[in-house]
C-alpha cells in the first residue's frame, strides 16, 4: 500500500502512519498542477488545502482513497472521484473549537476596532477619543446560520458574552434549540431581520452559494456585523464590498471567494481598499490543537481502512440510486448461488445497483437483497426460483417501499 501525503502533516503522525504502511511519499509543497506528477501508483492520498483536480484523479491509476485532513472537501473533484470509484473522506468536528474561537476573535476585533487601534499606535498616533466608541456585545442579538459542530461551539461562546442567540439550520428543531438555550428562526430571512450580528457556519453547496445575496445584504439592519469563517462563496462578495464601502455594515472575514489554494501567493481581493472590515487568511482551523486532532483522525481513518477495508465519514456514497426495486432472495448458503442469480440478471440486461447478503445463525441459510434498475420479468424469477436446491423463496419489493 502506497500513501502520498501532499500537505504538511506533523512528524509524530507520519511516524504513526509509518507503523501501518511502509511506503509513504511526503511532498507537503505540492500544488494542484504538480500533484498530477506524483499520483501514479498511489493507493491513498492525504491532502489539506491542496486541490485534487480531475486531471490528477485521471492520472492516479491505483488510487483507492482520498483523505481530506479537515472538514470540507471543496478542494477535491468529487464527481471525478466517484466516477472512478475512489472513496473520499474527511475529518469532521475536529477543528470546531478553533473555528469558533476565531469567530469570536473577529467579532471583538470588529466591534472594538482592534486592528485599527494597533495600526495607529504603531504609527505613533494616540486616538483614545476616536476609538472609545464601540457598541459592545452584551445583550446584542447574535444570529447563527448553520448549527453543526462549529455552530454549536459558537453558540456556547456567544452565550458566554451574554448575547441572545437566534439560529437557523435545516436540521434545527424547536426541541434542539431549547436544549441549546437559543431561539430558532423559521428561515434565513427571519433571522436576518432580528439580528445585530450574523455568523455563517453552514456547509457550502450549490444551493447555499450566496445565501447572503445582494438582496438580503441590502435588507440588513444598519450596523450589522457579518462574520464568515466558513466558505467565501456563501456571500455575494461584490454586494458585501459595496455595503461595507457605504458604511452601513461591518464584517470580519476569514474566507473569500476565489482565494488562493496554496499557503502563499498573490491575492486579488475585492475588499482591498474597502473600509469597515477586518480579515484573516483562512486560518480558522489552523491552531496546533486543531491540526493535531485533524491529523490524528486522518491517520485513524487510514489505519481503519487498511485493516478492515471500510471507510469512515465517506462523503461520496450515493444518497440514492436509479434502482426501482429490490429482489429479496432467501437461499441456502452454498457456493455459486449469488453468482448464478447475478448471471441470470445480466443475461436479462438488468443492472444491479447494490447487493447485501446476510447469513442466518448456523450458516445454513442466507438472505440477499439485490437492488435492480428494472423489474425482472416473470421468466427470470421463475428461472431463479426453479433451483430448489439453492433457492428457498424470492419476491420483488418496490424501491419506495424499502426506504
Amino acid at each position: 500500500m502506497r500513501v502520498l501525503v501532499a500537505d504538511t502533516l506533523p512528524q509524530q503522525n507520519l511516524q504513526r502512519l509509518n507503523q501501518v504502511v511502509q511506503d509513504i511519499q511526503y511532498y507537503p509543497d505540492l500544488t494542484a498542477e504538480s500533484l498530477s506528477e506524483h499520483v501514479s501508483g498511489v493507493n491513498i492520498l492525504v491532502v489539506r488545502g491542496t486541490k485534487v483536480s480531475r486531471q490528477a484523479i485521471e492520472k492516479a491509476d491505483s488510487l483507492e482513497l482520498i483523505v481530506r485532513s479537515g472538514a470540507g472537501t471543496e478542494n477535491i473533484d468529487l464527481q471525478a472521484s466517484s466516477a472512478r470509484g475512489i472513496f473520499v473522506t474527511n475529518c469532521p468536528d475536529k477543528n470546531s473549537a478553533a473555528v469558533a474561537e476565531l469567530t469570536m476573535g473577529l467579532l471583538l476585533a470588529v466591534d472594538r476596532r482592534i486592528p485599527n487601534q494597533d495600526q495607529a499606535l504603531k504609527a505613533g498616533r494616540w486616538g483614545k477619543q476616536e476609538f472609545s466608541i464601540a457598541n459592545g456585545l452584551k445583550g446584542r442579538i447574535f444570529g447563527i446560520i448553520g448549527v453543526g459542530s462549529i455552530g454549536r461551539e459558537v453558540v456556547k461562546r456567544a452565550k458566554a458574552f451574554d448575547m441572545q442567540v437566534v439560529a437557523w439550520s435545516r436540521s434545527l428543531t424547536d426541541e434542539m434549540a431549547r436544549d441549546l438555550g437559543i431561539s430558532r428562526a423559521s428561515n434565513v430571512d427571519e433571522l436576518l431581520s432580528k439580528c445585530d450580528i450574523i455568523s455563517l457556519h453552514i456547509q457550502y453547496t450549490p444551493e447555499t452559494k450566496h445565501i447572503l445575496s445582494a438582496e438580503r445584504i441590502s435588507r440588513l439592519k444598519p450596523g450589522t456585523i457579518i462574520l464568515n469563517t466558513s466558505r467565501g462563496a456563501l456571500i455575494d462578495s461584490k454586494a458585501l464590498a459595496q455595503a461595507l464601502a457605504k458604511g452601513s455594515i461591518r464584517a470580519g472575514l476569514d474566507v473569500y471567494e476565489n482565494e488562493p489554494t496554496g499557503g502563499k501567493g498573490e491575492f486579488t481581493n475585492i475588499f482591498a481598499g474597502v473600509p469597515n472590515w477586518i480579515g484573516t487568511h483562512h486560518i480558522g482551523a489552523s491552531t496546533t490543537q486543531a491540526q493535531k486532532a485533524t491529523a490524528d483522525e486522518a491517520i485513524r481513518i487510514i489505519e481503519h481502512y487498511i485493516k478492515t477495508g471500510h471507510v469512515e465519514h465517506c462523503v461520496n456514497f450515493a444518497k440514492a440510486t436509479p434502482a426501482v426495486c429490490e429482489l429479496m432472495v432467501r437461499h441456502y448458503d452454498r457456493i455459486g448461488v449469488l453468482t448464478r442469480m447475478l448471471t441470470d440478471l445480466r443475461e436479462a440486461k438488468i443492472n444491479v445497483h447494490g447487493v447485501h447478503n446476510i447469513i442466518f445463525e448456523g450458516a445454513t441459510a442466507a438472505m440477499a437483497w439485490i437492488e435492480l434498475d428494472t423489474y425482472p420479468p416473470q421468466e427470470v424469477l421463475d428461472k431463479i426460483s426453479s433451483r430448489k436446491e439453492e433457492i428457498i423463496q424470492i419476491r420483488v419489493v418496490p424501491r419506495d417501499a424499502t426506504n
